[in-house]
């Protein structure tokens, strides 16, 4: 089995989300592929928050964590992170990793995509950074990298080394698993991406075996069987891989296409195992951009959990510029419905 929900790797707590202040009782919805997303929701999260990862934690309140930004005053924060204790009103976002890896570039290193989980009594942070020496046709490469805390909140330490570089392309978006066998058994494994859009390849998801500690990769790396970029709708890429059981199946959640722009989107397939195979949900995508007022552009880098007998789904999306600041990916929470045995985003 695998559990993404578990207290040791991903999420379980409490989520007060306040229904009220994320989807305003869903008074407009749309149906499209998928079915229907409120598409009148305001962000959970209404700044630059960008690939955001939702954590519960055992006094009840969430700890949210997110790509690398710039503040106003010019300052680069590797790793924000936003605080709540209802899911509605969110602190503003903190530096949780002060210093950047010591194999990472100096200048802008990258730091993409972090999620933690709790693994024995740490906390560890995984991310993607780009190398200061390692290059790849098109520039330097990006690895997956691991950072260590002993509160979820931070500060989180990095290892002094990546995890792993992957091959000629580089990786990103580390999304680790907890598999628990019927013995009791548990392992840990490590889902991510190969960057091959970067170079004009496909791209696709891997499996590797996480040492107890989180801190090194055992084994070899095993492709996902069944899902590459081969759909319209996915473009050059499809990238934030996260794995879920529900209804006794296993889920594995993905964003595709190009993340700057509308055609951003979010789908998931159905799979046999962690190493697959696995196959595309016809409905594909669940989520994407809808017109209204405001318009959802761009949806996707999600962060799927349980809560409470529910499911529920976090995710970016574009908001237009303002006049301190370029257009930005804020956060938004939906939950997720399972109609007939597959997800639909929004009630």
């Amino acid at each position: 089995m695998i559990f993404t929900t578990s207290p040791s790797i991903r999420f379980r707590a409490a989520l007060a989300i306040a229904v009220a202040g994320l989807a305003a009782a869903a008074c407009t919805v749309q149906a499209g592929k998928g079915g229907g997303v409120p598409i009148d929701t305001a962000p959970a999260l209404d700044e630059e928050f960008a690939d955001p990862f939702v954590l519960p934690i055992e006094d009840g309140s969430l700890v949210a964590f997110a790509t690398n930004r710039t503040e106003a005053d010019g300052r680069r924060t590797h790793v924000p992170m936003s605080r709540s204790r209802d899911g509605k009103d969110w602190t503003a976002p903190a530096e949780v990793m002060p210093t950047a890896p010591r194999w990472a570039r100096t200048q802008r290193p990258d730091i993409w995509a972090p999620e933690a989980a709790r693994i024995g009594d740490r906390y560890v942070l995984f991310f993607s950074a780009r190398h200061a020496t390692r290059s790849r046709p098109d520039g330097l490469t990006l690895c997956i990298g691991a950072a260590v805390a002993e509160r979820p909140e931070g500060p989180y330490l990095p290892q002094p080394e990546p995890l792993t570089c992957g091959g000629a392309h580089g990786v990103i978006d580390a999304s680790p698993v907890r598999e628990v066998d019927a013995s009791g058994r548990e392992r840990l494994w490590l889902l991510y991406k190969t960057d091959g859009n970067c170079c004009g390849t496909q791209t696709t998801f891997i499996a590797q075996r996480l040492r107890t500690d989180g801190l090194a990769l055992l084994g070899p790396p095993h492709a996902v069987a069944g899902l590459r970029n081969d759909r319209p709708w996915e473009g050059k890429v499809i990238e934030a891989p996260q794995m879920v059981r529900e209804h006794g199946r296993l889920w594995l959640f993905y964003a595709g296409n190009d993340y700057g722009g509308a055609a951003y989107a979010t789908g998931y397939a159905r799979c046999e195992s962690i190493l697959g195979p696995c196959r595309d949900a016809a409905e594909n995508p669940i989520l994407h951009s809808r017109r209204g007022d405001p318009a959802l552009v761009g949806p996707g880098h999600q962060s799927v959990f349980r809560h409470a007998g529910r499911t529920w789904i976090a995710y970016h999306g574009w908001r237009p510029a303002t006049a301190s600041h370029p257009r930005y990916r804020a956060m938004y929470v939906q939950p997720l419905t399972w109609r007939g045995g597959r997800p639909v985003v929004g009630d």
